[in-house]
């Protein structure tokens, strides 16, 4: 048996039939334009969406910057690159603040703890600090903009800009 017929053969068996299956993309992408972003943001999450919403909003927020800074870790003995999700400035602080968003399960994997030590050393060496905003904390943050939205509309109902 040639190896051409045993691949087809495999397909035929699988369905497939020459076909790649198409499957649900589990997240939402999109580009998000910030007044307080010099670049537009290229999120990968409705959760980076969501921040990136909100850091718009909070009147506290000078400016901040997505994916803009790369820290190298090591993680299995193999050298990578680790981009952040966020490098937000506050006003009135007088360092940036470092935010990578992630679920809360995905905390205690490996990769992630190898990235957050390379980030909080990063941090420390530049006059900034890291956080790990999880699904929690964007949970709150997605029932406020919500209300605020709420807010607003029933403000402009009555009149008011």
């Amino acid at each position: 048996m040639t190896r051409t017929t045993t691949v087809t053969r495999k397909r035929r068996i699988k369905g497939i039939k020459g076909r790649k299956r198409r499957r649900k993309k589990h997240y939402h992408t999109g580009t998000h334009h910030s007044p307080k972003c010099a670049t537009p943001v290229e999120y990968r999450s409705g959760w980076e969406k969501t921040v990136a919403k909100y850091l718009d909003n909070d009147a506290s927020v000078d400016r901040y910057e997505y994916e803009s800074i790369t820290i190298p870790y090591v993680v299995r003995g193999k050298n990578r690159l680790y981009y952040p999700d966020f490098l937000i400035w506050y006003k009135g602080q007088p360092g940036p603040v470092l935010v990578e968003v992630k679920r809360q399960d995905k905390l205690t994997d490996p990769v992630v703890i190898a990235k957050a030590k390379a980030a909080r050393e990063w941090a420390q060496k530049n006059g900034a600090t890291y956080q790990i905003w999880t699904d929690k904390l964007i949970q709150s943050i997605t029932l406020l903009l919500e209300a605020q939205a709420v807010s607003k509309k029933q403000s402009q109902a009555k009149g008011n800009p």
